[in-house]
């Protein structure tokens, strides 16, 4: 029992460097594949840049044999060069998404165990716009089925409050009325008279639905106020944000640099890994030269050792960037009408398919594909938009996930302003082109899109 178990034990899968380096690098990004680069060259006075001199203390062939003294001054220098080059990548700023952003700012309060645990609840809970898609009261009992901790209304509802002074503020509100309200209620930013924050304030709180309705004789009516009065009321409404999330630095967007470029020339699409925004690395031959005149053994095997690292790491930026342009070169048969049509032409697609016709394991497709991002037609968009899911493929359906989010937000495009379309309305719109999903299907895609219900859209399109 005992050697079985022994035996048992000593059978482990062992990746050796070479593998464990290729399958870090390829599910890098290309900014931390920018950092990977200048670190091996920080470190490795056998890597240089094919456009910078090799080391300038070898160049004489009548130099002296290299010493340990040598070495460190050699390499001092090989990483002086190094951080001397321009390096695009650093004037890149992280892009934290909203959770994590608003889960940072709230580690910075001194909060208790508690409190924090239902700061990250009510995050958990945001939609991309920055909305709170559960109540207060379906948070706490939420929390009290998950953690066993007493929560009430209350506690969330101070929570939530600290979190809507976050940046961007005004996250966790519940809808745009409530939204609208907390932005009169922070006005520091706007430039109106106390007496019209009060007058918003009511009409906000409690006559929302006549603002909805065009109802303005009322509202005049009940805020007792002149038309000139709720005109200038109005213009204030127009400049307000419509969601908390809605000013992203979208400059940030002409920052990210795609790993892939998806053109047409002379009409046939190509497919291009893009390193030229990456240093070109090579061995640095004069260290190879040295090794052979060094009667030292352990010069010899420092650059031997080097030598080896280097080379190991070249191999694996070539795997990484043969790997990406054989999933590449396949997303472009299989998405050519995407890449000519839109979002509506995207056809189903997943990782095992890819796998399989490249005889690659889905975890290769999986970490190549992450954190990525590709040139179209489109715009530059992540690597992962060319994968969806199939709806009905037991019927036949050749219709994507993202084809038919894509279908949605036409019909409510084009859908009559004041008579927004229903959810079940939009299911018979879908049917008539043959794509059978039921009413929360619809629902859930819109969320995905950041379109709120037909109600909303109806109170947004009269203040707006």
């Amino acid at each position: 029992m005992n050697q079985a178990l022994e035996l048992q034990l000593k059978q482990q899968i062992k990746l050796n460097p070479q593998l464990q380096q290729s399958i870090k690098l390829l599910q890098l990004s290309q900014l931390e594949l920018a950092q990977e680069i200048q670190y091996q060259l920080d470190n490795n006075p056998l890597l240089v840049c094919e456009d910078l001199p090799n080391s300038n203390e070898t160049n004489d062939p009548n130099s002296e044999l290299l010493t340990a003294n040598s070495l460190s001054s050699v390499s001092s220098q090989s990483k002086t060069d190094s951080q001397t080059q321009e390096n695009y990548w650093e004037s890149i700023p992280d892009q934290a998404d909203l959770k994590e952003s608003l889960e940072s700012q709230l580690q910075l309060h001194h909060l208790s165990r508690k409190d924090l645990e239902i700061g990250y609840y009510i995050t958990e809970n945001l939609n991309e716009s920055g909305f709170l898609t559960l109540s207060e009261r379906e948070i706490a009992s939420q929390m009290r089925q998950d953690t066993q901790l007493e929560t009430d209304e209350g506690e969330v509802l101070a929570i939530k409050h600290l979190i809507q002074t976050f940046e961007p503020s005004g996250c966790a509100c519940l809808d745009l009325q409530e939204f609208l309200s907390f932005q009169i209620t922070d006005n520091r930013k706007l430039a109106i008279s106390q007496q019209q924050v009060s007058q918003l304030k009511v009409l906000f709180n409690h006559h929302f639905k006549l603002l909805a309705d065009h109802q303005y004789e009322k509202i005049e009516s009940k805020l007792g106020i002149s038309k000139d009065e709720l005109k200038a009321l109005l213009n204030i409404i127009q400049t307000l944000r419509q969601r908390p999330n809605d000013y992203r630095a979208d400059s940030s967007i002409d920052y990210i640099k795609p790993d892939i470029d998806f053109s047409q020339i002379n009409h046939q699409w190509q497919a291009k890994v893009n390193t030229k925004e990456l240093p070109r690395l090579q061995i640095n031959t004069d260290y190879l030269v040295l090794a052979k005149q060094s009667v030292k053994a352990d010069e010899r095997k420092y650059i031997k050792d080097k030598t080896q690292l280097a080379q190991q790491f070249l191999n694996s930026l070539a795997a990484r960037k043969s790997t990406l342009q054989r999933i590449a070169d396949y997303l472009i048969v299989h998405q050519k009408e995407f890449f000519e049509n839109g979002d509506a032409a995207l056809k189903p697609l997943n990782l095992i398919t890819v796998a399989d016709a490249l005889d690659l394991h889905e975890s290769t497709i999986s970490r190549a594909t992450s954190n990525k991002y590709c040139q179209t037609p489109s715009g530059v968009i992540p690597l992962k938009a060319l994968f969806s899911n199939a709806i009905n493929p037991e019927k036949g359906g050749e219709w994507s996930q993202t084809a038919v989010k894509h279908q949605i937000q036409k019909i409510i495009e084009s859908e009559p302003s004041k008579k927004p379309l229903s959810d079940n309305s939009i299911v018979s719109l879908l049917a008539e082109l043959g794509i059978t999903i039921a009413r929360r299907t619809v629902a859930k895609y819109r969320d995905a899109l950041n379109i709120p219900s037909a109600t909303k859209r109806k109170q947004l399109s009269t203040i707006l």
